[in-house]
């Protein structure tokens, strides 16, 4: 009963809240702000804490990678893409300091497959504009958001087209690199 209470990891008394349950523990909020965001909640429960202890070292491996990113474009929205066209680099953040961020760093090359899809919010008309990107990727095999800062658009509104145009962007910086090329699917 004592392990439930404490943290897996540093062994801190764990919150009522912002906790992460893991294969083998749970994981204090603290222990997790050094995480990449990207992890959802099922990547949590797949990790074992031998597992999450690696995916740290990733992240201070992840700070040095920032270090030599030169980020030659942008597409500026409630999410940030940075491209290295140089380094055939990019990463996403939410803040414009995507070092003090510590900001993912994936390479061109990990991308598997783009896709941009509404989904309507909760028991209303209502849509949320979603961006997701499947990467093959050791520590991050998914980096899924909702492009819309609020939730709940109403369809063809100047709020929806914004979103929409938005994950266009987002796509289409990806598009007009060299060598990366994507199939388009209509309505699945």
């Amino acid at each position: 009963m004592d392990n439930e209470k404490k943290c897996s990891l540093c062994g801190e008394p764990l919150s009522r809240y912002g906790n992460k349950k893991i294969m083998d523990g749970v994981l204090c909020r603290n222990c997790i702000k050094p995480a990449s965001p990207w992890l959802s909640d099922e990547a949590y429960l797949k990790l074992s804490l031998e597992d999450f202890k690696g995916h740290l070292a990733y992240r201070e491996e992840n700070k040095k990678e920032l270090e030599e990113f030169k980020d030659s474009k942008k597409v500026e929205g409630k999410y940030v893409l940075y491209l290295d066209e140089e380094g055939r680099k990019f990463a996403l953040s939410k803040r414009k300091d995507y070092k003090k961020d510590n900001a993912d760093v994936f390479t061109f090359d990990q991308i598997k497959e783009i896709s941009i899809y509404e989904e309507k919010y909760g028991d209303t008309e209502d849509l949320d504009v979603f961006f997701d990107m499947k990467l093959d990727n050791k520590q991050i095999d998914d980096v899924l958001f909702r492009v819309n800062e609020f939730p709940g658009l109403i369809r063809d509104s100047e709020e929806h087209k914004n979103a929409v145009d938005l994950a266009l962007g987002y796509l289409e910086a990806f598009e007009e690199e060299e060598g990366i090329d994507f199939e388009q699917v209509e309505g699945e």
